[in-house]
């Protein structure tokens, strides 16, 4: 857990001393998998990239276009990922943005819920937040 520091009242954050690198940095490629208790992905198309982490400590899975798709300035468009996901029962899957990809890119993730009973094509409702 983080230490507080307390400077001119306010606090600052110290970083954890024992910090767990990411893949890349201590020479692993390979994403973590996915529990096999936790999802069931299936893949509809040779196209489709199952979902991987990019991160030890990842709080989600990835998720990759599985077609190149133009988004609009200030509109939006449906992004195929070409993947079905079984959620399991009593919980539900959440599709967040990355927020690197909003803050440097100007884009965005909407109505992002799957629920446990849904079977059907994952699409990502992606929203260009800016005139390019």
């Amino acid at each position: 857990m983080p230490q507080v520091e307390l400077r001119n009242n306010s606090p600052k954050i110290k970083e954890p001393s024992h910090k767990i690198p990411k893949l890349q940095q201590n020479g692993v490629h390979e994403a973590a998998p996915i529990p096999s208790s936790l999802l069931k992905v299936q893949k509809l198309s040779e196209s489709a990239a199952l979902p991987s982490r990019c991160s030890l400590l990842a709080a989600g899975y990835d998720l990759s276009s599985a077609s190149e798709t133009e988004v609009p300035a200030r509109g939006k468009a449906l992004i195929p990922t070409d993947l079905s996901i079984a959620i399991p029962e009593g919980t539900y899957d959440r599709i967040a943005p990355r927020s690197g990809l909003t803050w440097k890119h100007s884009i965005d993730v909407g109505a992002s819920v799957i629920d446990a009973d849904y079977r059907g094509l994952v699409g990502l409702i992606t929203l260009m937040l800016i005139s390019r």
